[in-house]
């Protein structure tokens, strides 16, 4: 006989087993296969080996030089909100018609302004950037500043700068001699050179040979010609003479050139002749010891 509360039980469990039956299938057919199948993990093959590729270090590489140029932005002068100003002078005051030039440098850069100046020497230049300047000033033919101001110009403000000239002879004159210094007695070489130095359009001083000039030499002092007083320059602009110093010291020269230029010199002072050496004393034997011819020796 079969009891009623029994199958009540049984009846209760049946719909919790069809919800875990169907969650069984539904995981089964997600990996594939015959749900009901086992899933089998093949074992690992020992003829494959497994290694891990490390991404590749450049750092010791060389690389080989492009050719190509580096650009920058171009520099310039102006417009900005700084003024520079000043006057130029020369040996005779204020230079009249003078050439300033203003480089602003930035790096290994610079922009140029060129402006002139009046007829009081002042030069003015207005609107233009701060920064490190270098500024000098020039009149050709024979003005010229022998170095250029390098100063900082603050933006906003007004500079002022003094720039100086110097003239330059037209014609110039020197001499080197040989031996130098030049000993007293003996024949000494002095070699003249004429040359003409003109400041050019860009405020630079060059000096130039002047070949076929009438060369002139005479002196006060203690020389004496050997030769010829009177030559003319060569090629190189260069005339040579032979001289003799009488005494030591100071000797100054003249040079005139034709027709009647005038250029005192002042060589290398004249030194007396160095001695010569004494003979070494002979030297004696030491004692004990043998000289002379050997003494003959006999036989017993």
């Amino acid at each position: 006989m079969r009891h009623p509360a029994r199958r009540r039980r049984s009846s209760g469990a049946a719909p919790a087993l069809v919800g875990a039956l169907a969650v069984s299938l539904v995981g089964s057919a997600c990996v594939g296969g015959d749900p009901f199948e086992p899933l089998v993990v093949p074992p690992p093959n020992p003829d494959v080996t497994t290694t891990t590729t490390a991404p590749p270090d450049y750092r010791g590489v060389a690389l080989a030089p492009v050719e190509g140029t580096t650009t920058t932005s171009e520099v310039v002068v102006g417009p900005g909100s700084a003024t520079v100003a000043g006057r130029v002078d020369g040996p005779d005051g204020p230079v009249a018609g003078a050439t300033v030039r203003l480089e602003r440098l930035v790096g290994d850069a610079s922009a140029v302004l060129d402006v002139s100046t009046g007829d009081d020497g002042t030069w003015q230049a207005p609107g233009v950037l701060g920064g490190r300047y270098r500024m000098r000033a020039w009149r050709s033919p024979h003005l010229a500043a022998v170095e250029a101001q390098v100063l900082f110009v603050p933006g906003g403000e007004t500079t002022t700068v003094g720039l100086v000239v110097e003239r330059f002879r037209p014609t110039v004159v020197d001499l080197a001699v040989a031996p130098d210094p030049p000993p007293v007695g003996e024949p000494t070489n002095v070699v003249v050179r004429v040359s003409s130095r003109v400041v050019d359009d860009d405020g630079v001083v060059r000096a130039v040979p002047l070949p076929g000039v009438g060369v002139a030499l005479s002196s006060a002092a203690a020389w004496s010609v050997r030769g010829s007083e009177v030559a003319t320059t060569g090629p190189a602009g260069s005339a040579t003479f032979t001289l003799v110093c009488g005494r030591p010291g100071p000797q100054p020269l003249t040079v005139t050139l034709a027709p009647a230029e005038v250029f005192p010199l002042a060589p290398p002072d004249c030194v007396a002749p160095v001695p010569p050496s004494p003979p070494s004393p002979p030297t004696s034997p030491a004692p004990g010891s043998r000289t002379g011819a050997p003494r003959p020796t006999t036989s017993g």
